[in-house]
């Protein structure tokens, strides 16, 4: 009888701990997505920035 409420045991604290590694790596890649849009966020921010540089320094000159 002690032997199947150590296997139900063991089997549900298995099964959660199954869950939890399912969802640490679906954070992992959502942590990895976050990192490369934000790293092609940054290099747009860049690029807007030199663009209105450049804008700015045509309308000056009008």
């Amino acid at each position: 009888m002690i032997s199947l409420i150590i296997i139900g045991v063991g089997g549900v604290v298995s099964l959660l701990l199954s869950i939890i590694a399912y969802f640490l790596k679906l954070l992992v890649q959502d942590i990895r997505d976050l990192r490369k849009d934000y790293g092609d966020l940054r290099e747009l921010c860049i690029w807007l920035k030199a663009k209105q540089i450049s804008l700015e320094h045509k309308i000056s000159k009008t």
